[in-house]
């Protein structure tokens, strides 16, 4: 049955066609690029984002591919790998929860679009490729190892294969060779959070399905047993071969992605939605506070960083994004520098901020417990709220205009207003643009970015 499940994964990345993709979800791919490539052009001017950059140049490969945000082309490998490094390091990659393993965006887009770049696609057949790609991802990274060895995301790069198989015209039977070889790719460890190594093991990831398909096609064989694989890691009551095939092509898994807002650790994002409602609705302004409460499980205990001392440390600090949002009513690239780090009247916001840690909660995200918070103002008044979901979670879905709004947010300050327009409107029809008006997009994204 295990090889019959690569087989089937293999048959649907290489015949399903653009027609054959929903109308909804090919609207809420448009939206995951738009968020995407704003992660990977402003990954590309983050601290982590320049040393990959510095790596890469020093090895001055051949001109292959483009390197976005970054105005030079390199090799293949290379491209990929960058892209898919930056896309992380700006912490907007996309995800899904609710008991579900592990399926973000941030592994397979960073392909496709380095794809568009190499081979000239029309936006139909980046869409396609995108969305093919991601279905296999949320299809093969369903099942979540709950803590396993302190491990995430297995397999991943399973959905990156597909996207290198499909870009690359890969038989079935090549297809199916392409994601057992990528089936033991790197996961993700918790240890990491935080730190650069956290986007490169994302970026190895993207990087292993594209070797995995060159690999294929020169007619390298593999197991893609993935159910004897997963059972034998995770244990086989976690793994439930029959989701991973069930409706395929009729029901798109990728719809269950959640989205960021925010450029800081998912873990946060419920909270941040319910405190900034809460700050709109009360009309409740910084110096009316007098201390905000945050209550989290043991998987939100990577965010507790009271005294963020590094650049990554921002990012992952309930302390320093309450803190910023109880001042800007937002979070965004601003409030991730060193300079925002030092500045005083954020720092006074921070000691606002109080997190209480329940060990006895499920440590599950968004699986029963629901983030909490409390405020407390200087007049003796109290606010309670709790939330479940993320605004952006196909409970509370974004509609496409505000993915767009989302990718002038992040982008606004990296090109110019007039190209900063023009690339948001290109992203939001990218059905409609031919090889040329891809070729401009990508030279725009590859050269163009001004780093602040």
């Amino acid at each position: 049955m295990s090889t019959d499940i690569a087989q089937r994964l293999a048959e649907f990345t290489a015949r399903t066609r653009f027609e054959d993709i929903p109308a909804g979800t090919v609207e809420f791919t448009k939206g995951l690029c738009l968020k995407t490539v704003a992660g990977m052009i402003r990954g590309a001017t983050m601290p982590a984002g320049l040393k990959a950059i510095q790596s890469t140049r020093a090895r001055a490969h051949a001109p292959d591919a483009g390197v976005m945000g970054a105005g030079f082309k390199t090799s293949l490998w290379n491209a990929v790998l960058n892209n898919a490094f930056f896309a992380h390091a700006s912490e907007l990659e996309d995800d899904r929860f609710g008991g579900l393993g592990t399926c973000w965006d941030i592994t397979v887009l960073p392909v496709t679009f380095t794809f568009a770049d190499k081979l000239k696609l029309t936006g139909k057949e980046l869409l396609a490729l995108t969305a093919i790609g991601l279905e296999v991802h949320a299809r093969t990274c369903l099942f979540y190892p709950q803590g396993y060895m302190g491990m995430t995301v297995i397999p991943g790069a399973m959905g990156p294969a597909a996207a290198v198989a499909r870009a690359m015209n890969l038989d079935v039977a090549q297809t199916v060779s392409a994601l057992g070889l990528s089936m033991a790719a790197a996961p993700i460890a918790y240890t990491s959070f935080g730190t650069d190594s956290h986007y490169f093991e994302s970026a190895m990831q993207s990087l292993q399905g594209l070797i995995a398909a060159e690999l294929a096609q020169q007619g390298a064989t593999s197991n893609p047993d993935i159910v004897t694989f997963m059972t034998r890691l995770i244990g086989e009551e976690r793994v439930k071969p029959e989701k991973i095939l069930e409706n395929i092509g009729a029901e798109w898994l990728l719809n269950g992605i959640w989205i960021k807002k925010y450029p800081c650790c998912f873990y946060m994002h419920r909270y941040l939605d319910t405190f900034l409602d809460l700050l709109k609705v009360e009309n409740i302004s910084y110096e009316m506070i007098d201390k905000v409460r945050v209550h989290i499980s043991q998987v939100e205990r990577c965010c507790d960083r009271a005294n963020p001392q590094t650049f990554d440390d921002l990012q992952f600090s309930f302390h320093h994004s309450h803190g910023v949002a109880m001042i800007d009513r937002d979070v965004n690239f601003s409030h991730i520098t060193d300079a925002a780090r030092e500045n005083p009247k954020y720092r006074e916001a921070r000691t606002k901020v109080e997190v209480v840690f329940h060990p006895e909660w499920v440590s599950a995200y968004a699986m029963g417990t629901p983030a909490q918070l409390e405020v407390f103002l200087k007049d003796g008044r109290r606010f309670f709220r709790e939330k479940n979901h993320v605004i952006g979670s196909p409970a509370e879905p974004l509609t496409l205009a505000q993915f767009r709004e989302l990718f002038v947010k992040f982008s606004r300050g990296l090109l110019v207003e007039k190209t900063l327009m023009w690339v948001a409107d290109a992203l939001t029809n990218l059905e409609t643009l031919n090889r040329g008006d891809v070729e401009k997009l990508m030279h725009t994204l590859i050269n163009e970015v001004q780093p602040q």
